[in-house]
């Protein structure tokens, strides 16, 4: 009879114990909002004492530990909760967690581009019971997470919280979350722009396909188009929204600022840059390699003769500045455009040639190197080959725009070739430089430059050939 007293005693006890469902929303709500003090550690706590084979309790003990950076307590509570095969939740999904943990944690997949990488939960309930987005109040049931390698990469931190109304996202959007992220996260490091993280993407279950961004968020309607480049691009281009200077206005496309429509240009030259698109590259090669020619490569190469007709004073068309944006890019690195950015006291046409004079006249004093990767200024892209954009040009005639301030430069080219290189600024010939093997070389003239213009510099191999590495110019 006693045994039996007892046994009651410890069920009513129990029973007094355990948390109303309205206080298990409270933790987790605060868990959401940050929130892991010591009230909410000893709430976790007193939860699985009650039910100690609860798995979401010991995963939100884990998230909990988390946030206050206690990674040791964190590990093992997320381990008791894989031990009692929890199912994946909001709770795997913590802002912060070891890079180390993410291969085998939450069942995530991993995207890289250009040595950056992200991870992609699958969709999961987002708690405590739903989101809303902020222009409209639509309610949101599940979401996505993103997370990307931060400081010395050994942490992993929350880029995007991708949330959706459906229970999956469609197959052509399945990686978009993780190409958003990397887009952030690339624009963000090589143009030198903050990115507050995370941000919210919103996929609207249906729409005519337009997006919209804002300060911490982004609204895609609907899921169209059902082409999975042309997501890669969308997504670039509202990651360029939040992280790339958007100078403007501009007239030609539909946007009078540029930061979108350059997120895209870069973010497909990155592509390239890197040599492969993604593991299962064959099914979007195809389309970068026409994007690159009939848009990055039309648009330079239209920048370029836009240069030489001395028309700076005018206010150019959108594609002719992303031309040459992307021509500066190409020449001299995402470190020159990201400094004329810099310069720039303003995010306008003529805040924008203020940069570009500043960054040319600091970097002339050391040495202003560039790379031929670009289409020749007359280039005709029926016959023009991308390679180029990666690998520099290797005709034995080439001819680009270039601006100078007047005054003397010494101008230092460096060839793998054999042959006589003739070099004209303008129309004056400065120099005929004569390299005698086909190993790399450096070889150097000097000249005057009489007026502060774009101008074609122009290279011939009147006898042999090779391939101009590079070209630095100083003041002398």
């Amino acid at each position: 009879m006693s045994r039996l007293i007892v046994t009651w005693v410890v069920l009513i006890l129990m029973t007094m114990i355990v948390l109303p469902s309205t206080d298990v929303a409270k933790i987790i709500e605060r868990l959401v909002k940050g929130v892991a003090d010591e009230s909410v550690i000893a709430e976790l706590r007193s939860a699985i004492q009650i039910d100690p084979s609860a798995p979401s309790w010991w995963s939100w003990l884990g998230y909990a530990h988390s946030l206050r950076g206690e990674w040791d307590e964190a590990e093992k509570a997320y381990l008791k909760a894989q031990e009692l095969k929890a199912s994946m939740s909001f709770a795997w999904f913590p802002p912060t967690l070891p890079i180390s943990w993410l291969p085998k944690h939450g069942n995530v997949s991993s995207l890289t581009i250009n040595d950056l990488t992200v991870w992609q939960s699958l969709p999961v309930f987002y708690e405590p019971l739903f989101a809303t987005d902020p222009k409209h109040g639509d309610r949101f049931h599940r979401v996505v997470f993103v997370h990307g390698a931060e400081g010395q990469n050994q942490f992993a931190r929350n880029l995007v919280q991708w949330m959706i109304q459906g229970n999956e996202l469609p197959q052509h959007i399945a990686d978009a979350p993780s190409v958003f992220a990397a887009s952030l996260r690339l624009f963000s490091e090589r143009l030198g722009t903050p990115l507050r993280v995370p941000i919210k993407a919103w996929l609207f279950a249906k729409g005519n396909g337009s997006a919209f961004s804002f300060t911490g968020h982004t609204l895609f309607y609907g899921t169209i188009p059902s082409d999975r480049w042309a997501w890669w691009l969308k997504v670039a281009h509202e990651a360029g929204h939040h992280t790339v200077p958007a100078f403007g206005e501009f007239d030609g496309l539909h946007e009078p600022y540029s930061g979108g429509f350059l997120g895209e240009r870069l973010f497909a030259l990155w592509l390239w840059d890197e040599g492969r698109v993604t593991r299962d590259a064959n099914e979007l090669q195809q389309k970068l390699n026409e994007y690159l020619l009939k848009v990055v490569s039309a648009e330079i190469v239209r920048a370029q003769q836009w240069l030489l007709q001395n028309s700076e004073s005018e206010k150019p068309l959108m594609q002719v500045f992303l031309g040459f944006c992307l021509y500066l890019e190409r020449l001299g690195g995402y470190e020159l455009l990201r400094d004329v950015m810099a310069n720039s006291p303003n995010d306008s046409w003529s805040g924008f040639k203020i940069g570009l004079d500043r960054s040319f006249t600091e970097r002339l004093r050391n040495g202003l190197k560039i790379c031929l990767r670009v289409p020749d200024a007359n280039t005709t892209l029926s016959t023009f080959d991308i390679a180029a954009l990666r690998d520099g040009l290797k005709s034995q005639a080439i001819q680009i725009a270039w601006w100078l301030p007047k005054g003397e430069f010494q101008c230092e080219v460096e060839v793998e070739g054999s042959g006589n290189l003739q070099i004209r600024w303008g129309e004056d010939e400065i120099a005929e430089l004569t390299f005698n093997s086909n190993e790399r070389q450096k070889l150097t003239c000097t000249f005057v430059n009489q007026k502060s213009s774009w101008q074609r510099l122009r290279f011939w191999w009147l006898k042999g050939k090779g391939k101009i590495l590079s070209v630095t110019f100083r003041r002398k």
